[in-house]
Formats: structure tokens, sequence, C-alpha cells
């Protein structure tokens, strides 16, 4: 099936593009001249994204995919400007509202069942009305098989970029649920080229190669990925060699791994730290209380000393440079932060925290993982401006179930958002007032109808531009408290561990392997 001609602004966003399969033969060949023997072809992974569950439509179901147990209809490149070929091995946008995708044709789950059009088409129903992170991105969606191989996709209105919302979809076999009952969440059933052959509910999880896979058999026997919460300790591990791959390099310890030559690092695209206040808050729902707030953040003191030399200053949504950023950057002033405090009848008490009618001005501040070290340095600098945080250490995992239930008063959960050829859907999730994702429950009617806007707009500089307009006006509304634009978040790898995939250098991929020495 050749894709049919889409709008020109989509040509490069939206092409199909072989360099993630074709890159398996050249790395394959490579390998039959220096790999390590067989027993010695596992890789090692410590990470604090780590799935408490195997089914992936649970909020908790971390790294599924990037692990390699599991499958998407597409993958996204590195940059976010590309789709490649996952279970679907070519698509084409036949009408303004409908996508045909063809499948590939021998691709089975675990349990040897078909997974054929009506099979993905079941997944992603699932997804539609369990999974919390896509029923924004999926409503009113139509999903229907119209042969073995083939899936029509019909969307409520024009969305050219809309495949690249399911980049985070894990195809899943839903017929053998109700035959497994509690244990599905233990086991699963998708077609990844791993398969889980020991699984901790957060805590490890190990896998090897699925030998019924439609596509490239593994290179590795085995992949243990363990939990690791602390940074690190995970850095000790890779200098000892206990473990072959850090996924979640921070900032404090990158320094580390780039001085060492026993190390290989994948920087991440550039991507935008930012700070959640919760609407329902009465406090926050006030523009001037979130201004201040802002005023209070010292970016300077985070971006060119806590973070430095790896951040840069906020520009709104997006990293600075992109078409489609905006070139403001919200103030850090403490002083007239306190003014503004001052004026609202926030007075300092015997502490230096402010008090008004009896209430003294603190909120929880949830936080975790990678963002301890910035989160310590907001408790001081909200203290400056007689603002108490109460710092709420979560494991990473455990913050998606908070954020979605609102359980929160302020958070530093990144959101991060990167180059991308969906500004739509980035924009929305955090934006929009339906939007699940919308954790804090941010509301403006202008906003909506925007993005509404840019989800159909096919030429290129309109949605830039309408990009920019939606920044503007939650810039205006302090919607977000942008906090850095950091590279920070990246992935290390032990220098024996090759072939690795240049477009999806987080993923466990087919083609890696462990070198001999």
């Amino acid at each position: 099936m050749t894709p049919a001609p889409i709008p020109s602004a989509f040509a490069r966003l939206l092409k199909v593009a072989a360099l993630a399969l074709l890159a398996g033969a050249p790395l394959a060949a490579a390998a039959q001249e220096n790999m390590a023997a067989p027993e010695d072809q596992v890789l090692r992974l410590v990470t604090v994204n780590m799935p408490r569950s195997l089914d992936p439509t649970n909020i908790d179901a971390q790294r599924l995919i990037d692990n390699g147990f599991a499958e998407p209809l597409v993958y996204e490149s590195f940059d976010g400007t590309t789709l490649f070929k996952g279970l679907a091995v070519s698509w084409e946008l036949v009408e303004p509202t409908l996508w045909r995708v063809e499948l590939q044709p021998d691709a089975v789950f675990w349990s040897g069942a078909p997974a054929d059009a009506e099979a993905v088409a079941a997944s992603l129903h699932r997804h539609q009305e369990n999974n919390p992170r896509a029923r924004s991105s999926l409503k009113d969606v139509v999903f229907t098989p119209v042969g073995k191989t083939t899936l029509e996709i019909r969307t409520l209105s024009e969305d050219p970029a809309f495949l690249y919302k399911t980049t985070t979809l894990a195809i899943e076999n839903v017929a053998i649920i109700d035959e497994l009952g509690d244990q599905y969440a233990t086991t699963g059933d998708m077609t990844g080229y791993f398969r889980p052959v020991e699984f901790v509910p957060g805590e490890l999880i190990a896998g090897e190669p699925f030998e019924n896979y439609h596509g490239k058999q593994p290179l590795l026997k085995r992949i243990e990925a363990r939990f690791v919460v602390d940074p690190q300790t995970r850095y000790l591990a890779m200098k000892s060699g206990e473990a072959d791959m850090d996924g979640n390099v921070q900032f404090e310890q990158l320094r580390l791994y780039r001085l060492s030559k026993d190390f290989t690092i994948a920087e991440l695209p550039r991507s935008t730290w930012n700070i959640w206040m919760n609407y329902d808050n009465p406090l926050l729902k006030d523009l001037k209380m979130r201004k201040a707030i802002s005023l209070g953040v010292d970016r300077d003191e985070i971006v060119n000393s806590i973070m430095a030399p790896f951040a840069v200053m906020p520009t709104g949504h997006f990293p600075a440079g992109l078409p489609y950023a905006i070139d403001r950057t919200q103030v850090s002033d403490a002083e007239k932060a306190k003014a503004l405090l001052d004026e609202m009848g926030w007075v300092p008490g015997s502490d230096g925290i402010r008090e008004k009618d009896g209430e003294r001005l603190e909120f929880d501040l949830l936080t975790y993982g990678w963002w301890n070290t910035i989160a310590v340095a907001l408790e001081s600098q909200m203290r400056e401006i007689g603002v108490a945080l109460n710092l709420k250490v979560v494991e990473p995992a455990a913050s998606n179930q908070i954020m979605l239930d609102g359980a929160f008063d302020i958070a530093t959960y990144c959101s991060c958002p990167k180059p991308t050829g969906d500004l739509h859907g980035t924009l929305n999730q955090c934006h929009h007032t339906d939007s699940v994702r919308n954790w804090q429950d941010y509301s403006n009617a202008d906003v909506d109808s925007l993005l509404d806007e840019l989800r159909t707009e096919t030429d290129q500089e309109r949605r830039f531009e309408l990009a920019r307009q939606i920044q503007d006006i939650v810039f205006d509304d302090t919607g977000l408290v942008w906090v850095s634009n950091t590279a920070v978040l990246s992935v290390a790898f032990a220098a024996d561990v090759r072939g690795v995939d240049p477009e999806r250098p987080r993923d466990i991929t087919p083609g890696m392997y462990i070198a001999s020495e």
C-alpha cells in the first residue's frame, strides 16, 4: 500500500520511514564479528520508570514499549518529527477524517493469537475506554477492521497529526483478558520482541526473546530492568559493572558520566520543565497568587547554578529556537512577589511565613526522582517570599495517579514538552478544559477555541502561529510556571553495549547487543 498524498505541511512530519527497520541488517552483520558469547547477551537496565502492571491501559504501565515488551501502531522518532513502522507497515490519509492503516501480516501475540485488524481495533478501543492518559486524545475516534490486516481510523474532525497520539499505546490481546482474570495484570499478552519471564510489580521485569515475533529476533538473549530510584545508586551500579544501561540520567550524574570513557550517552532533546498549580485550591485559582509564585521562582539560580551547563531560560511551553516557541520568559523577582502578596493582604508571621485571617500561606509540593534537587531549591525560594512548601516526595510511578486524582496543590511534574510533529496533541493535553491530562484543571475558552482550530489546520505557518497564540494566553494566565529548558534527562550505556538505534536511543531494540572485550 502506497501512502496517499497528504497536506504539504505534513509531508515531512508524517512520512513513512523505514530507517529504524533498515538499521537492523548492518547492525546484525557487524555483531557477528564482535558479539560476546550468547550467555553474555544480557542487558541490565536500572530505571525509575518501572511498570506496576502489564496491563498497558494501567496508568503505571511504564516502559512496556521502551523495553520491547509491546508495540504501538507507529513509533515516534528521537526528534519528535517523524513516524516509523511499528505494528503498522504503512498508512494513508484517504479522507480528511479517515486513516487507512495496513498491519504486519504475520504478527501474533505471545499467546499465539493473531494480532490482526480486529484485535488491534479492540485494543485501541480498550485504551479509549480504560486508559486515563488516552481518553481525551481518542475521544470519539472509531476503529474499524475492514480486512484481515487493514484497519480504518475515523476521527470526529480533521486531525492530520492523529497517528502521533498512538505512539504510546501498546497493542494488547483484549480477547484473553476474561480468560486470565486477575492474572492478566502480571502476564499481559502483547506482540513485543521480548516477553516477560519474571515480573515483580514496581521492582523487576526480566524478558527473553519472543520466538514468534514477526520481525528480526533480538540479538540480546535476556533483559533485566530493575527499579532504582536514587540517581547516585544508579550511577554506582553502572560504574561497578552491575548495570549496563541507566534509563534516567539526571543532571547531577550526567557530569560524572561525561567524564568517563566507560560510558556512552544519548542526550534527549531539550524539553521544558514546569510547575503545575491545582486550580481546585481556591488560593491557586487566583491569578495574583499564581503570579506571585512565578515571580518567586529564581530561574537564574536553577538554570545557571543548579542545572548548569545543561539548561537555558524557558520560553513558554516549547524549547527556545523552535518556530512554534514564544520568545518570552516569565520574570523572576522576589521583591515584586512580596509586594503582590502584601497587596493581597498576606502578612509575614513571626517565622516569616505569611498569614491572613488566621491561615498560613502554605502548600504541599508533590515531587519525585529527578525533581528533588529543584524541589529543595523551590522550597527555599518560596520561603524567601513568605510561602511555605511542604515537600511530598513520592516514587515517579506513584505521581501519575496522584496527578490524575488531583490530590496535589503544587507539583513538579514533568510533562516535558519537546520538539514534536503533533503541536495540537502536545498543547491540548496540558491546556484544554476537557483534557484528562490537564492535571490542574486550567480552563480558558479562548485557548479551547484556538486548540480546536489547531487540530484541523493544515497550513504550517498558521499552525505555528496558533501554537504561539495559545502559549501567549497561558503565559498571561500564569497557567504553568515554566522553570527551564533543559536536556538533562539522558540515557547512559556501558561501553560494551552496541547497536543502539539513533532514532530510539532510550529504547531496548532488536539490534542491541553486548560486544566482546
